[in-house]
């Protein structure tokens, strides 16, 4: 009875655990709004939109204490800068000429698409690293497992090679440091490299040996993790549709439009009825779970 109680309350931790929405158990209503999320930042270029979706990243990060996450996007910041940059030397479009570079125009339209190309980069990474705090490996699975067994277990195999790889090169290389040797020679690094790649095809020789002593693939696929679908699920997926729904005409029609060439031309926010509307959908959308996980706080 002890062991059964504690694998109950094992399973009902990992359940709440980095749950988007605090009330709601089902991975199916995460999944969807991350999905959301990231079709309308990269459907949607206006700069204000980007920027608020930023900020929701941000905001989001600091509710889940993804201490970790928030420093990759500090350490992204080059990369935004280079980007912004890099676009007026390759691309010299746009009417505003700022001034010469090797005889070639640096425009202040190719400039400000840089910079506005860099801050999609940013968002896109920022949304990702929190789906990947939210989105773990058990429910990826018991999402596509019964639909697409062989794709999900590809992409789960996918997702945890990077941090695999980083882990075991860290330990190599704290290990041929424990022995002395700490030189940072290429031939040291494609040493420890050679030595990873190694250990990623033993891992692989392992599981598949241990996949098909288990008897995998023989039965349909089960889950550790049970959930079930609860009222507020059903209530956050239909304000997430209704939200979605004016966000989706709002694109249609060209309400949360931008053009960099020839010339800067915006959409106004409030411009009319339905640009706000398409604004406001946008905003609940994207807010709607860091308010209730912040409301709902024990």
């Amino acid at each position: 009875m002890e062991d059964l109680f504690n694998s109950r309350k094992t399973r009902n931790l990992l359940k709440k655990k980095d749950s988007v929405f605090k009330k709601c158990k089902h991975p199916l209503v995460d999944f969807l709004w991350f999905l959301g999320v990231i079709c309308f930042c990269v459907a949607i270029r206006h700069p204000f939109y980007l920027g608020l979706s930023f900020f929701a990243g941000i905001l989001f990060n600091i509710l889940q204490k993804n201490w970790h996450g928030l420093k990759l996007i500090i350490f992204c910041v080059p990369i935004f800068i280079f980007l912004s940059a890099l676009n007026p030397l390759v691309s010299h479009w746009g009417e505003t000429v700022l001034f010469l570079i090797f005889g070639k125009p640096f425009t202040k339209e190719a400039f400000i698409y840089g910079l506005n190309m860099g801050l999609v980069f940013l968002v896109m990474f920022e949304w990702f690293l929190c789906f990947g705090c939210v989105m773990t490996v058990d429910k990826f699975t018991y999402l596509f497992a019964p639909v697409f067994p062989s794709v999900s277990l590809m992409m789960v195999m996918i997702l945890r090679l990077v941090p695999f790889c980083i882990r075991r090169g860290r330990e190599i290389f704290d290990g041929r440091c424990a022995i002395g040797l700490k030189k940072s020679t290429f031939k040291q690094k494609f040493s420890v490299l050679n030595a990873v790649m190694s250990s990623i095809l033993e891992d692989g020789v392992m599981t598949a040996l241990s996949m098909e002593k288990r008897g995998y693939g023989t039965a349909r696929r089960t889950s550790f993790l049970n959930y079930c679908w609860r009222l507020s699920d059903f209530f956050e997926l239909f304000f997430l549709s209704f939200c979605a729904f004016f966000v989706v005409c709002g694109i249609k029609n060209g309400t949360c439009a931008v053009n960099f060439y020839p010339v800067i031309n915006f959409s106004k926010i409030f411009a009319n009825l339905q640009s706000a509307e398409t604004f406001f959908a946008f905003a609940g959308f994207l807010f709607l779970p860091m308010i209730i996980k912040f409301f709902s706080e024990d």
